[in-house]
């Protein structure tokens, strides 16, 4: 399954987007990328999942160690549907 978290931010600064530079996949989780965005949001973090549950335990941990709000979108190709 492929996910997209949008990460909006609450007030923190180069730490978290220094923690997103560095991000590291777990075990179970492929990333395909990390971008920093202008606009609503700071940041997207593709990846992908074996299921909603560990992409949830990513997506927390993101949370946590940022301190962002995260809104996380499963993604379905165009093609697929």
């Amino acid at each position: 399954m492929l996910f997209m978290s949008l990460l909006l931010p609450r007030g923190v600064g180069k730490e978290a987007v220094d923690y997103l530079r560095k991000l590291k996949a777990p075990k179970g989780i492929t990333l395909h990328d990390v971008y920093v965005t202008f606009g609503r949001y700071d940041g997207v973090v593709v990846f992908e999942a074996p299921n909603p549950e560990t992409a949830m335990r990513f997506v927390l941990d993101i949370a946590f160690k940022t301190d962002y709000v995260v809104e996380t979108l499963s993604a379905v190709p165009a093609k697929e549907v």
